[in-house]
């Protein structure tokens, strides 16, 4: 089992931020994952999971327990029928796209540029451009707290805006199902390039960010309100709202996790002062004491 210490986590997210995991477990099998959960558990020893790292933010100090990377373990792609596909937790999306386009199988489109792995796009109910993980998603295996390999249909996953039943409960996500649609290579190629082209004419691709910093508000959306105070360019040492998309708030170079929080505190004090909204962070913030994650 590949297990190291003080491994930089900065160099696990897409945010570019972070100082050292005490313990970085790396396994190749889902056995492994389950060893690694069983006996986090018995002993009581916290344990963060990460994929592709690009929905976290972890604190310039690093983090005092274990990190679990699982993103070598889970990365295949299988057929379950003609339609309907199984695609392990650290597949990236964009990987996931191109093959199903490639397969001549839609719905999965909307998925193309959202950072990250089909793992956080579960857990979150990732979704962009009127398509979200809810429309294809059919059924979820993970290893829970005690180690064993569960199933959850998508109707039990409580699936919501950025929400599902990981977001208040531990477990490991190992593969999700997913119901596609026949296309053709032409219709899915035409979709993946179009979305492709309008993601990079508005938004910071070429920059280190977790995405959207925020959820969407109940009175209308983030970025508006944002570009509406005028806070576009706006930083904190190298942590900047992106002046491409104000929704996104971005590592401009080498920017410190007490940077993010500041500029994250500022919008929001801003937006609520000046729109009367209350944004919430998107992004999941892990302190370096575990206890402080309860």
């Amino acid at each position: 089992m590949n297990y190291y210490e003080n491994v930089l986590l900065k160099e696990y997210t897409t945010l570019k931020i972070g100082g050292p995991a005490k313990r970085f477990y790396e396994p190749e099998t889902v056995l492994e994952i389950s060893q690694i959960v069983k006996e986090h558990k018995e002993n009581n020893w916290p344990l963060v999971v990460l994929g592709n790292g690009s929905n976290m933010l972890f604190e310039d100090e690093g983090y005092d327990g274990s990190v679990l990377h699982v993103s070598k373990a889970l990365n295949q792609i299988e057929f379950i029928d003609d339609t309907t596909i199984r695609a392990f937790a650290g597949v990236e999306n964009g990987e996931l796209a191109l093959w199903l386009a490639g397969h001549e199988l839609g719905g999965f489109e909307f998925a193309s540029g959202i950072p990250g792995t089909i793992g956080g796009a579960v857990i979150m109910n990732a979704g962009a451009y009127n398509g979200e993980m809810v429309d294809v998603l059919s059924g979820v295996g993970y290893i829970d707290e005690d180690g064993l390999l569960q199933y959850a249909t998508a109707d039990q996953l409580e699936l919501g805006y950025r929400h599902s039943w990981f977001t208040d409960h531990f477990g490991v996500v190992v593969y999700a199902d997913l119901k596609l649609h026949k296309t053709t290579l032409k219709e899915a190629g035409e979709k993946l390039l179009d979305l492709y082209l309008k993601r990079h004419a508005k938004q910071p691709m070429e920059k280190a960010s977790a995405g959207s910093t925020f959820k969407r508000p109940v009175n209308g959306y983030a970025s508006a309100m944002i570009q509406e105070c005028g806070l576009q360019g706006f930083a904190v040492g190298d942590a900047m709202v992106s002046t491409k998309h104000a929704g996104f708030l971005i590592n401009d170079g080498n920017a410190t996790c007490k940077d993010f929080l500041e500029l994250v505190s500022h919008v929001q004090k801003v937006v609520k002062e000046k729109c009367d909204a209350d944004l919430e962070l998107e992004v999941r913030y892990i302190h370096k004491n575990p206890n402080d994650n309860q």
